[in-house]
């Protein structure tokens, strides 16, 4: 069958050892360049010229990353250029110009290149091409008009074009004599462009490499014997839609073929392949291949043999998309092999991953359809395993590897998932926690950080349980310090505590990572809790307070009443020539001997005594005194005998001590008190004054 739009997929990646590419990549033309493909009408009749050109021109077509392709084929004269956007629309373009020259009886022998090159530079002109647009003039190089200057001129032509910005591109076709190849080169070199010499297997390589968007793996590199066969066998998996062998010969006496698993060689007569033969190149594309072992085969002279296979296969394995997994805890990951959107049955299939982990360790593992070690359904194309606890959080690189039991073939994929540390907490316990009757208590602290840094969370999403004597109950859940609205860090745990006794503390969040649902967990933490009875308050102000104070009052009032009971110093100490010496109810004393020795008065609190040692105590009426002798007082006598320990004094009782003798008496005349009032110092300032005597006396 013929299809001219298969040639366009073809491209070979592969170059002989040894080989250097004849010039440099071409640099992609932006989305905003411009393509320009002018085919010579010279190439045809020549069917392997027409091939080329076929090749050529719709492989550029499907790979230029241009965003217009323009095309036109030109013979003794240009047809005009005509452009499409590139995609769909610029391959058929290209395609109907390919097909018009293949459907002419016989090509000029000579083409106007320069007439061709001068329309290309017009149009580019005409539309404003930005820089680094290009033309690609595709010749078998028999010039019209060829003269000695022909050099000359196809070099000024260059440089025309590359003032501007403009490359162009030569692809000589494998009929051109080596002297026209030689002379067209130079029109790409003076542009800066490319030059490709399709009849040679460098200059196709070279070409398919910078414009082939096919993904070609080498099959074959051999250097052949006379007479000898080069075989290579290639595995083709279950549910491959097609895939093409480009075969590159040095001699084209080189026989080259595709045999199917059953040993059948593939023939151009056959509805699903197709074959394209270039004097270095073979082509052989084969649709729908049945799975199974292929061969490729090639025989003929003493050359180097090249031979690059794409595999087309629309199945694609992937991970179902998730989010991270959390570091610490096992997980479940699931694969399947998509066909589009859609994960595909497969039948007798095996899948593995190769987990390349964060923490530098690696693990093979079995993915399963039937429902077991973590796949949710059975037979429902989701291939799923159990992972042990990642340990590091961090990109964790897969390879998927689809088998079949029945086939050597094997689909691999390259792929990852990411771990990440989730949030964590931390909960210490209050020990010793008092409190009072159906109020609230603190008994615990919790954090929650993300590896070693605070991690905001809502009080919302945190529980915290009391377990102990009076059994199971919530508590609530306060915010330490808010650095964001309603999202803290450090939470309070608080609780009323219906009795005293041990309580473990539980603590649960439950949130929203990463895009994931996750709980964690606090390690339990017990505090203890003392229930205390609560004062009873009057006014605000405890019981027990009034209770102290009426005790102090009590005390206060029956101070006051012991000290008011007490009998206050009176009477006076008269000398024998009745003058007064201590007048007791005027004695200046300090307030804590008038309120703790009201009754009692030392003799050392008296000025104008001969003695110190001793205390007048008064009892109602009476007055006593308590007789101690201190150092260096005289010895003293009451009525001329020596005195006791107590003495009651009275007027009939006199002191004698120190020569002087003393006596007390209750009353004295008012107007020696008054006079004693006036001259209170003097007496006793001044020993032996005479007293004052009143009136009576």
């Amino acid at each position: 069958m013929r299809g001219p739009s298969l040639i366009a997929l073809i491209a070979i990646t592969v170059l002989f050892a040894g080989a250097a590419l004849p010039a440099r990549a071409a640099v992609p033309i932006g989305e905003n360049g411009v393509m320009v493909i002018l085919i010579d009408k010279g190439a045809s009749p020549i069917q392997r010229d027409l091939d080329a050109v076929e090749t050529v021109a719709l492989t550029i077509a499907r790979g230029t990353t241009a965003g217009t392709i323009a095309a036109a084929s030109y013979g003794v004269e240009a047809n005009e250029i005509v452009s499409a956007e590139s995609g769909p629309a610029g391959t058929r373009l290209v395609d109907d110009v390919v097909t018009d020259i293949r459907s002419m009886d016989m090509g000029p022998a000579r083409s106007d290149q320069f007439a061709a090159l001068t329309d290309a530079f017009s149009f580019l002109s005409r539309i404003d091409a930005v820089e680094g647009s290009r033309v690609v003039l595709l010749t078998s190089g028999r010039i019209l008009g060829e003269s000695e200057n022909t050099r000359e001129r196809l070099i000024s032509v260059a440089d025309l074009f590359s003032s501007e910005g403009w490359v162009i591109d030569v692809v000589t076709l494998p009929s051109a004599e080596p002297v026209l190849r030689d002379l067209m080169s130079g029109l790409s070199t003076g542009s800066d462009g490319v030059f490709y010499d399709t009849g040679t297997a460098d200059g196709i390589t070279a070409l398919f490499e910078n414009y082939s968007a096919l993904s070609l793996e080498n099959a074959m590199d051999v250097e052949m014997h006379d007479n000898s066969a080069a075989i290579v066998t290639l595995d083709i998996a279950p549910h491959t839609t097609e895939f093409t062998t480009v075969f590159v010969r040095q001699h084209d006496m080189v026989d080259v073929s595709v045999f199917s698993p059953n040993g059948t060689r593939a023939e151009a007569e056959m509805e699903n392949v197709d074959i394209r033969e270039t004097p270095s190149a073979v082509i052989v594309r084969i649709h729908s291949p049945v799975p199974g072992n292929w061969s490729l085969q090639g025989s003929g002279p003493a050359s180097k043999l090249v031979a690059s296979v794409d595999v087309r296969n629309p199945l694609e394995l992937r991970l179902i998309e998730q989010p991270p997994l959390p570091v610490g805890e096992a997980a479940v990951i699931e694969a399947a092999a998509f066909n589009g959107e859609s994960a595909q049955l497969l039948s007798g299939a095996e899948m593995t991953a190769t987990i390349s982990k964060a923490s530098g360790t690696t693990e093979v593992v079995s993915l399963n359809d039937i429902g077991e070690n973590g796949d949710k359904f059975a037979a429902d194309g989701i291939y799923s395993v159990h992972l042990s606890a990642p340990k590091s959080q961090g990109i964790n690189n897969v390879v998927l590897q689809l088998t079949w039991t029945d086939y050597a073939a094997s689909l691999r994929s390259d792929t990852a998932f990411r771990s990440e540390s989730f949030p964590t907490l931390s909960l210490v316990a209050v020990n010793n926690v008092e409190s009072a009757v159906g109020k609230y208590a603190t008994v615990a602290r919790v954090q929650v950080r993300v590896g070693d840094y605070p991690y905001l969370t809502n009080p919302s999403d945190i529980k915290a349980v009391l377990n102990g004597v009076a059994g199971s109950f919530d508590a609530i859940v306060l915010t330490v310090d808010e650095l964001e609205p309603g999202m803290a860090w450090e939470f309070d745990i608080a609780a009323i505590i219906p009795e005293s006794g041990a309580y473990e503390v539980e603590v649960t969040l439950e949130s929203v990572f990463e895009g994931r649902q996750y709980t964690r967990v606090a390690p339990s933490a017990t505090s203890s809790a003392l229930i205390v009875e609560e004062a009873v308050l009057i006014l605000g102000i405890p019981i027990w307070i009034f209770g102290v104070i009426g005790s102090l009052l009590i005390v206060a009032a029956g101070f006051t009443i012991w000290v008011s009971r007490k009998t206050l110093p009176f009477g006076y100490i008269m000398d024998d020539a009745d003058r007064v010496v201590v007048d007791f109810s005027r004695l200046n004393r300090s307030l804590l001997r008038r309120l703790f020795s009201k009754n009692s008065v030392g003799a050392g609190e008296v000025s104008g005594l001969p003695f110190t040692g001793g205390t007048f105590k008064f009892s109602g009426d009476k007055v006593k005194l308590v007789h101690k002798r201190a150092v260096g007082d005289p010895s003293m006598r009451v009525n001329s005998r020596p005195v006791g320990p107590e003495v009651d004094l009275g007027e009939n009782v006199w002191l004698g001590v120190g020569g002087r003798l003393l006596t007390f008496q209750k009353k004295t005349d008012r107007a020696v008190d008054v006079e004693l009032a006036d001259a209170d110092d003097s007496v006793s300032a001044v020993p032996g004054a005479a007293p004052v005597s009143s009136p009576g006396d």
